[in-house]
């Protein structure tokens, strides 16, 4: 399976997720593929009034993963005429599925934006909480 049909997959697995879990979803129509005039999340989900914009990041190995710098900016600028939140959904091999907010993550000296294993670790939480949170249930079973 190539890289972009392996985005795909963890993309359509998110958006699913989200849908089962009461979201309004929509997974991208032109995600991972040249959109010239405007940017396009990889998916954009509502629930009770919130929005969250998300960037989605698989990689088989845990390691550092970059983001452009140009394309960060218009995940940022989504967002925002969204009134939402933007995030950036991790997942290393069989690990379970991280989100951190977007404005956390580290900006490079060429410009782009770097989402290191250790930030993942310290400061995204689980996507379930994230969930949970955004539909009002308790958080206490994702607490470690």
């Amino acid at each position: 399976m190539s890289h972009k049909a392996k985005g795909s997959s963890y993309e359509r697995k998110i958006a699913n997720y989200l849908w089962e879990e009461g979201f309004a979803v929509l997974r991208g129509c032109s995600s991972g593929g040249g959109v010239r005039r405007r940017y396009v999340p990889d998916i954009v989900a509502t629930i009770n009034g919130k929005t969250l914009v998300i960037e989605v990041k698989y990689r088989a190995r845990e390691g550092t993963i970059y983001i452009e710098g140009d394309k960060y900016a218009r995940l940022l600028e989504f967002a925002r005429r969204a009134s939402g939140a933007a995030y950036v959904a991790v997942k290393y091999g069989s690990d379970k599925w991280r989100v951190i907010p977007a404005e956390k993550l580290e900006r490079t000296g060429e410009g782009n934006m770097a989402v290191r294993p250790s930030a993942v670790a310290e400061l995204g939480m689980p996507l379930e909480a994230l969930v949970a949170s955004l539909k009002n249930e308790p958080l206490t079973e994702f607490m470690g």
